[in-house]
This record gives C-alpha cells, structure tokens and sequence, in this order.
C-alpha cells in the first residue's frame, strides 16, 4: 500500500506556522504515552531520507495567523477557496464540477506513480517494527486467514500478501496494486517465493477492481504521517464494503491520532548562534529560518523528554469494520493539556497507533523505537514559556484538502 517514509517533508503538506506572536497560548506539556491499552506494542525504529520523506509528504502549503495555525494547501493557503462558486448553476456547475473530478484525477495519477519508486518500498521494508508488527498480526488471526480468502489493499511488493499465504494460510490472496511497476515486481517476488498457486496480484485500484468472490480478510497498510495523510484508508473502507464478507476480518481493525506541545532546545539554540555573530545582527536569518521551518511540517524523531505535557487523543477511528466512507474527511476535537514541566513551547507533535484486535499493536508514540512515519510537528514560529502545572487548551482540526484529497489541511487554534 502506498505509503510515506517519515513524514507525511519537503514540498508536501506544507504547514506554514507563521508567528503566534510571543504568546503564551501555545504553550502545553506531555509525557511519552500513547496509549493506555495494555496489549502488546510491536514498534521499531528505523531512520529514513529525507529526500523520500519529501516525496511523500507530497505538495502543500499553509498560512498562520495570531494563535492559529493551519497546513495543507497546494495554494500555499490553508484554507484558501477552493476555487468553486458554490452559487454556481447549471452549466456552469457541471463544467466547475468537471474540472475538480479531472484535478483530483491527476492528483491520484501522480499519487500511484510516486509508488513506483522502489526506493520507497525499500524505505518501508526495512521499517522492522511495521514489518514484525504485521507479522503479529496474521499470525494472531491465523484461525481467520487459514483456507480464506484475502485482499491486500495497496500491496506494493506484495509482503504482507505473501505473509498471509505462506505464515496465515491463506487459500488465496488478492494482491491490490495500482502502480503498474510495483505490480510487476509484485508477481515476480510472487514466483520466486513460489507462491503463485495462492498470491494473485491485481493491477488497479480497489475502486475500480472486480474480483469473482468476496473475502474473508481485508489487510492493508495505509497509514500516513499523523496516520491519516494520503487520504488511504477511504480506499480501504470502499474496498470493505464492496468486498468484505459480513463478520470479516480487517487488518489493522482500528486507529488513534495522539498530540502534545513539545520543546526544541536544540532549534532555538541554533536560531540565537546564526542571529548574531562577532558582533553583528544577523536577526533576518535566524527570523528566515524559523519561518522556513514553520513553512511545512516537520517529520522528525522526537524523544520523549521533548514533552511538555500528557499527550491528548486528536481523533479515535472506532472500529473500521463499522466506520462509514468518507467520515475521514474532516476530524477535530479541543485539547486540553496540563504541562508536566517547564520549558518553551516550540510546537505540537503529532503521532498514531493501529490496532490488530488484543495483543498486537504498532505504536509510533515519541519514546518508542522510530518506525518511518517518526512524528509529525507543527512548529509555531515563536517560543513562549511554561511553567509546570499549566493547563493549556488547543482546537485542532484536520480537513481533506478539497484541491488534494490526498492531503489535509491542519489548523491549531489556541486561547
């Protein structure tokens, strides 16, 4: 499945912070916890390009205002008129209504053919923790895949389609594959590991595929940055409903977004050193940079004595056997955080957890080994002071770009 590298990190999903003037509204604390449930965390670490980072981080832009902030855009805008006159009729309508079809039509096109670079697929398989945390999985649902009949949605290199046949058991696995260079991979690793009798790789969109039979078991790894960039699992969810039989099994069944303020010290002490030098004021470079920094969000590692509070849920997905198409386009939710030390609060980071069903989980919380996806942080272009024991409230909101769908607009809007 299409997929980023660390970080939904160049000229995608660009995020501009810009100052939240010095105010002390941003501020908030955190502790490394990402979840409370105590099944079993399969996680990893693993360091990624920031070239590939980039790519999949994808276009994007994003303004600030005081005490807001918002990413996401192609205009560089978040937030911006998507360009349609909603008071538009008849004609003029259908023609608008046209051209967003074909825009979001060349959106997907470059999507799919991002995944056929292998440097990514190489980038995700060297990803352990993603890779274990899978392999968990089908072998904790082995009873469910074992004779059944599985789909792979976005099975890029088809590894998770041949786990499920050779470690789950599976009779038959359809391999799902829009990028016509992956899909060619795909079957030949398909008939070097011998596995043609029960792998069949399917060239296309699970939107637009047919298959003579429903299935059993529906696994795929879609998650973005922040879990949820690139706009993946409404493919999955479509794909469920068109295919999953009734009591079926998805892989993974459920999702977490996690927030918290976090510091920089080693940014800020980097600011002050470029801003004045023997002597001279330097200030416009380190202001550029910070600004620079502000202007798209960044996927880093983030250790978990950078934060400044108890992480706060952004959004829980639910069971997605249930969850309907289309209920990810927009997920906000007023955080209310209680700083548990002292420090200047540079920004909010972002991270998520899936769920397989009890005891396996794949958790990229700050303090857990580093998968591909690290943090996502959204820094805020200023450095207000905490102290412990604050309590700070924040209103994020993620909204599908109406430009990109494969991207979100984020705002932080603080008090």
């Amino acid at each position: 499945a299409p997929n980023r590298s660390m970080a939904d990190d160049t000229s995608g999903l660009q995020p501009a912070l810009q100052q939240v003037g010095g105010s002390s509204s941003s501020r908030a604390t955190a502790t490394a916890s990402s979840s409370s449930s105590t099944s079993t965390q399969v996680q990893v670490c693993v360091e990624t390009e920031a070239a590939i980072a980039a790519a999949l981080l994808q276009r994007g832009g994003s303004s600030a205002k005081r005490r807001r902030v918002e990413i996401g855009n192609d205009q560089g805008v978040a937030g911006d008129d998507d360009g349609i006159d909603h008071g538009t009729v008849d004609g003029d309508e259908e023609d608008e209504e046209d051209e967003e079809s074909g825009n979001c039509n060349d959106v997907d096109n470059e999507y799919f053919e991002s995944y056929d670079d292998l440097s990514i697929h190489a980038l995700m398989l060297g990803d352990a923790p993603r890779v274990d945390a899978y392999l968990a999985a089908i072998r904790a649902h082995k009873t469910s895949i074992e004779g059944k009949v599985v789909m792979d949605v976005g099975a890029g290199s088809g590894i998770l389609s041949m786990l499920c046949a050779r470690y789950g058991g599976a009779k038959c696995v359809y391999a799902i594959e829009a990028a016509p260079g992956m899909a060619r991979l795909a079957r030949d690793l398909v008939a070097n590991n011998g596995l043609e009798g029960s792998v069949q790789v399917v060239e296309g969109r699970v939107e637009e595929i047919e298959l003579p039979e429903k299935v059993d078991v529906i696994i795929s790894e879609w998650m973005g940055f922040y879990l949820v960039h690139e706009s993946m699992l409404e493919s999955v969810l479509e794909a469920r409903d068109r295919f999953l039989k009734p009591g079926g099994v998805m892989l993974p069944d459920s999702g977490k977004i996690w927030a918290a303020p976090v510091e920089n010290e080693e940014l800020k002490r980097h600011l002050s050193a470029i801003s004045s030098m023997h002597g001279l004021d330097l200030s416009p470079i380190g202001e550029a940079e910070l600004q620079r920094r502000c202007r798209e969000p960044q996927v880093e590692n983030v250790e978990a004595d950078r934060l400044l509070a108890s992480p706060c849920l952004v959004a829980d997905l639910g069971d997605l056997r249930r969850r309907p198409v289309g209920s990810t386009k927009t997920l906000s939710a007023d955080l209310n955080f209680v700083t548990v030390k002292g420090g200047s609060a540079a920004g909010l980071a972002f991270w998520f957890d899936v769920g397989f069903g009890p005891g396996v989980n794949l958790c990229t919380s700050p303090g857990a080994p580093a998968t591909h996806w690290k943090q996502t942080v959204v820094y805020f272009g200023a450095f207000p002071d905490i102290t412990p024991g604050e309590e700070l409230t924040a209103r994020v909101t993620l909204t599908q770009s109406a430009t990109n769908p494969r991207q979100y607009e984020i705002s932080i809007e603080t008090e």
